[in-house]
């Protein structure tokens, strides 16, 4: 039963949204209103919201923004379906279920027991789809009511036992084709358990004569041969009268080095002269500071003829350029009266300062500044110089004081190194003979070792040839006893072999026997399901036959009676072929089937009915005895939706102009 709808979704190619929020009843619900209303998109979103983009009448493109909710009921338990054209989920209580496109679609089909196709067929009759059944192949119809009510899974069944029947079957008989009954093994002479034989005393035995074998057979050292010392002395004494010889020859060697003693010496009046001289040869002067002040004074008095110089031209040239002449007077004045004025005054003053002087000669001014310079930086270290200017050259420099001090220090290390006493020879024959020495006791060290251990050797070797004599008879003793135990071994392997192969032949024949078992068991079962097939198929075709002729007597007021669908699902009704009917009799004729097989094959799963304008072909009599049947058909289907422009005497109505949301 279907409970409550909600759904979102847009027309690109119109532009058109609509939406709706719908609550189903129990019993006839009629959804009216006018055209393009959106009454067809309810049923579709129902059908979208159980079976997916399959359910759709157009593209999954044709649809944007599509959100479907849709909450129903099957056998007590409530369901819900949340889709877009993208996701896909469905709940059981509060509880997913299942998720994706795919997986839903397949949850939807597992909880209803079929598809898209057969809910069309049994449980929809969309807008100009009535007569979808009827226009089916007959085959197609066999095959759509088959899978229903399990018929194609009874033929798949029986025809998987068959299958396995077969296969135990082939397998039965290769197991029996290969099975042989296993030889117990012949018990060898004298026979004792492997386990009793002990084989390791006589190998450790045997294995000490080999190693004694060949010990024996490796050649003997030579007793070895006691070295000769070169000398008594010790090496440690030999080694100190070394450094002896060397601390001699070191200290005659330095006292060779050692500078003779000095002169008296002192480094009084040193620092004084060495300053000295550094004034004097980085500060010399080449003029006094008179002969600056001179020379600056002279500079200045030249400045000032240079200054007469340019006013006595500067006036002849005010005069040169012409005068005045007075109409009247004829008196005659210069041009640039004013300025020549001027001039004549600064000249005045100027020949007055300079009267009796006489132009002394340029000084090198680049000189002058390079002596003002030096007598600048002179003047810096004056008090220095004033100190040390008389100061008197010594006798010794700087440096031979230096070598004075060192000489004189080294008179004391003289003493010193004439007290090493010399040794008994040179360092160099001293050395050859602690080196004899030291080889000389490392060999007599290794001699005294390789004499141990030739001791040990000839010991051992005594031992060994006595050891050797005691086992002479190991290695035939140890053969024969090997050869028992390998014909032991043998024997109780293959015993193992025949009791494991015995008890797999028994197991075998025991497997064999359930096989058969089983196989006789499938046979059964085939045969069974053959049976229950036939039994479904004469209890199914009556069946539908009587329901569907009951409503289209209804829905015909008794024109038309019965309808009857072979074996081979052809179909007739009052004896003509439903293809000859009229469009009116072919569709309440296609409608009567429908409600039967919905009757039929799916009311006890998901008792709902959805019609879309059914009665659109019929006339107004037949219309009304259609919707009399599918109110009486209200008793018998839990839910019934029907689109349509009238109003039949419905339970309920849904009128989409006060429901629905259309945005254009």
């Amino acid at each position: 039963m279907l409970n409550h709808l909600t759904y979102s979704v847009t027309f690109p190619s119109t532009g058109r949204t609509l939406s709706g929020d719908f609550s189903f009843q129990k019993g006839f619900g009629a959804i009216t209103g006018p055209n393009e209303a959106g009454k067809s998109v309810i049923l579709e979103m129902i059908r979208y919201s159980l079976f997916g983009t399959a359910a759709l009448r157009g593209k999954a493109e044709d649809y944007k923004n599509l959100k479907v909710k849709l909450s129903f009921d099957v056998k007590g338990d409530t369901y819900t379906t949340q889709r877009t054209i993208t996701s896909a989920k469905i709940f059981r209580g509060d509880t997913e279920i299942a998720n994706g496109q795919k997986g839903t679609n397949n949850k939807v089909t597992e909880i209803l027991g079929f598809g898209l196709k057969v809910f069309d067929t049994a449980c929809v009759a969309n807008q100009g789809d009535i007569e979808k059944l009827g226009s089916m192949q007959p085959t197609e119809r066999k095959a759509m009511v088959d899978s229903v009510i399990g018929l194609s899974a009874i033929d798949d069944l029986a025809k998987w036992c068959g299958q396995e029947a077969n296969s135990l079957a082939s397998l039965i008989e290769g197991m029996e084709g290969g099975l042989v009954k296993p030889t117990k093994p012949e018990q060898p002479e004298g026979y004792v358990e492997s386990s009793k034989i002990n084989l390791a005393e006589l190998r450790a035995l045997n294995d000490e004569l080999n190693q004694i074998k060949g010990r024996l057979a490796q050649p003997r050292q030579a007793k070895p041969t006691e070295p000769v010392a070169p000398t008594d002395t010790p090496a440690d004494e030999l080694e100190q009268l070394v450094e002896q010889a060397r601390a001699y020859e070191t200290a005659q060697a330095e006292l060779k080095r050692l500078p003779p003693p000095p002169p008296e010496f002192s480094g009084d009046g040193i620092d004084d002269w060495e300053l000295r001289e550094k004034i004097r040869r980085n500060y010399p002067t080449t003029m006094t500071a008179e002969q600056i002040a001179q020379a600056d004074a002279d500079m200045e008095l030249i400045r000032k003829f240079e200054r007469l110089d340019h006013l006595t031209k500067q006036h002849q040239d005010l005069l040169d350029v012409g005068t005045h002449t007075c109409p009247s007077c004829s008196h005659e004045w210069p041009m640039e009266a004013d300025r020549v004025g001027q001039i004549i005054e600064k000249l005045a003053v100027l020949k007055t300062e300079l009267a009796g002087v006489e132009r002394p000669s340029k000084p090198d001014m680049v000189n002058i500044d390079v002596a003002r310079r030096q007598l600048q930086a002179f003047d810096k270290v004056r008090d220095d110089w004033d100190r040390v200017k008389d100061a008197k050259q010594p006798q010794y420099t700087r440096q031979q004081v230096a070598q004075f001090q060192v000489a004189k220090q080294a008179q004391a290390r003289r003493a010193e190194l004439e007290a090493v006493a010399p040794a008994s020879g040179t360092s160099k024959e001293l050395n050859a003979l602690w080196r004899d020495r030291l080889a000389y006791e490392h060999e007599l060290a290794s001699y005294e070792a390789r004499l141990v251990e030739w001791e040990a050797q000839d010991s051992a070797y005594a031992k060994d040839q006595a050891r050797g004599a005691e086992l002479t008879a190991v290695p035939s003793e140890l053969q024969a006893l090997e050869k028992s135990y390998d014909q032991a071994k043998i024997y109780e392997d293959r015993l193992a072999t025949f009791k494991r192969d015995l008890k797999i032949f028994q197991e075998r024949q025991k497997e064999i026997k359930a096989r058969k078992e089983q196989e006789q068991g499938y046979r059964k079962g085939r045969e069974a399901l053959t049976i229950l097939r036939r039994l479904v198929k004469q209890h199914l075709i009556p069946s539908l036959n009587k329901v569907a002729s009951h409503y289209i007597s209804k829905m015909t007021g008794g024109q038309r009676n019965v309808i009857e669908v072979d074996e081979d699902f052809d179909i007739s009704v009052d004896g003509q072929p439903l293809n000859t009917l009229s469009g009116s009799g072919k569709a309440v004729a296609n409608l009567s089937l429908r409600l039967g097989l919905g009757q039929v094959l799916t009311n006890n799963v998901f008792s709902v009915f959805l019609g879309d304008e059914i009665d659109a072909s019929m006339d107004a009599d037949r219309a009304h005895n259609t919707a009399l049947t599918l109110e009486y058909l209200a008793s018998r289907i839990s839910q019934i939706l029907l689109v349509s422009h009238k109003y039949p005497q419905a339970d309920y109505y849904i009128e989409l102009e006060a429901n629905e949301k259309n945005i254009n």
